[in-house]
């Protein structure tokens, strides 16, 4: 240890023993560090700078000034070079400033090398070693290159971050604005006044359990056991609710759902199997293919979800509002708890690239990711291992996790352990 460290340490054992104690524990050395010059100095870890190299203060003051002006309490997701946290006990209105370390090793290595006494000793200063995975504080302050070098322990709260940050520019094609939309809308009035509210299948379907299918990799490993739960008798089998892009799957293994959901206006009749069996009934959203509505066999129902293109909508034709935050998986869990379930079994809802595949049934690259495109970002599966995925991936089983903890009163099982590990699940074995 330096004398940097030792100095840093002996402040953070005065106020913090738990975290002193940690940080004499941990080592750096699986960190690939080294020191980076411009108009200032900084640190790059495994080719990640901790700041700027060019004005670290003018960067600091950019974050600070995201945050409002008569804010008095402020968490600091990461630490950076400490620059954040440097300039903000400098602002006298503040009351409270909570740091939170998103990877103890990084903190270690950055108080070994350089001197962070100053604000470490400002009573203001609280430094948060278990930090809240599910929540984020109102008012908050996310240092960039530590959410890129987070530990395993801090990777929910890193997705929270992200999809915060995140969120308007995902949200921008999604409003009532959109002339696309628009467009559709209007393109399906006659389905949406001709087609029953999709509340009223709670009067045909009455089951306590369901199996809900996404088009994750690891569905491929359920196809025998779903088919043999499709054998048992209509009053004993768990209502089954599909994805659409699970469909084709699903067909070609004679598995055939209750219910098919799509909400996505970039379905195509392309991503449905030729002939769709017409005892299949489709749940959808007014954004769908007018195509896809106009030529589905089966029965029709439709819904909205909760964003505000629908708000006009829905008083001149009431319908279900479903949940949804990006995924179909999500209005059709919702679905599900709106038909009064009590117990949701979920298969092929993967959120990640398993065996380094994208999607059961399809090839490569045909719904859009690709295992060949370069992965930076990773989820925890159910073994604890990383494993590859993408950003909107790791917003959909955030936003999903969110959800079931809203939901106490449904049970909620993973099939497989090879998934990105869904918080708010057991896993349930199944022969």
């Amino acid at each position: 240890m330096t004398e940097l460290f030792n100095a840093n340490l002996n402040i953070i054992s005065q106020r913090w023993p738990i975290i002193a104690s940690a940080l004499q524990q941990v080592s750096f050395d699986h960190l690939d560090a080294a020191l980076v010059t411009g108009q200032n100095q900084t640190i790059s870890v495994n080719g990640i700078q901790l700041s700027s190299r060019h004005d670290r203060l003018a960067e600091a003051r950019l974050l600070i000034n995201t945050i409002p002006k008569e804010t008095q309490e402020v968490n600091v997701y990461g630490i950076g070079m400490g620059d954040v946290p440097s300039l903000l006990i400098d602002n006298p209105q503040l009351q409270e400033i909570l740091i939170c370390p998103l990877n103890i090793s990084l903190f270690a290595l950055l108080l070994s090398y350089t001197d962070q006494s100053e604000w470490l000793s400002d009573k203001r200063v609280v430094l948060i070693h278990q930090l809240e995975q599910n929540w984020l504080a109102r008012h908050y302050i996310a240092i960039t290159p530590d959410l890129l070098l987070v530990d395993d322990e801090n990777a929910k709260l890193r997705d929270l971050l992200v999809l915060e940050n995140n969120r308007a520019y995902a949200n921008k094609h999604h409003t009532v604005e959109n002339p696309e939309i628009q467009q559709r809308l209007l393109d399906n009035l006659g389905a949406i006044e001709r087609d029953p509210d999709a509340a009223t299948l709670k009067l045909t379907h009455r089951q306590s359990q369901a199996h809900l299918i996404g088009a994750g990799p690891t569905l491929e490993a359920h196809y025998s056991y779903l088919l043999k739960q499709r054998a048992l008798p209509v009053g004993q089998r768990p209502l089954m609710i599909a994805v659409d892009t699970s469909l084709n799957a699903l067909v070609c293994n004679r598995i055939i759902p209750d219910i098919v959901v799509s909400i996505d206006r970039k379905i195509t009749l392309a991503h449905f199997p030729e002939v769709i069996p017409k005892d299949i009934t489709l749940v959808y959203f007014p954004t769908l293919s007018p195509e896809v509505i106009s030529t589905w066999p089966g029965p029709k129902f439709n819904a909205y979800s909760t964003s505000s293109i629908y708000d006009q909508l829905v008083q001149r034709h009431s319908k279900i509002r479903l949940f949804t935050s990006g995924s179909v998986i999500h209005p059709s869990i919702d679905l599900a708890v709106n038909l009064g379930i009590k117990e949701i079994t979920l298969f092929g809802c993967d959120f990640c690239y398993p065996n380094n595949k994208t999607h059961a049934h399809w090839e490569d690259g045909i719904l859009g990711p690709s295992t060949q495109m370069e992965k930076k970002h990773w989820v925890l599966n159910g073994h604890g291992e990383r494993v590859a995925t993408d950003l909107n991936f790791r917003a959909y089983l955030r936003s999903l996790e969110h959800y079931i903890r809203l939901h106490p009163q449904v049970k909620f099982y993973q099939s497989s352990l090879e998934g990105a590990r869904i918080g708010g699940t057991q896993y349930k074995e199944l022969v």
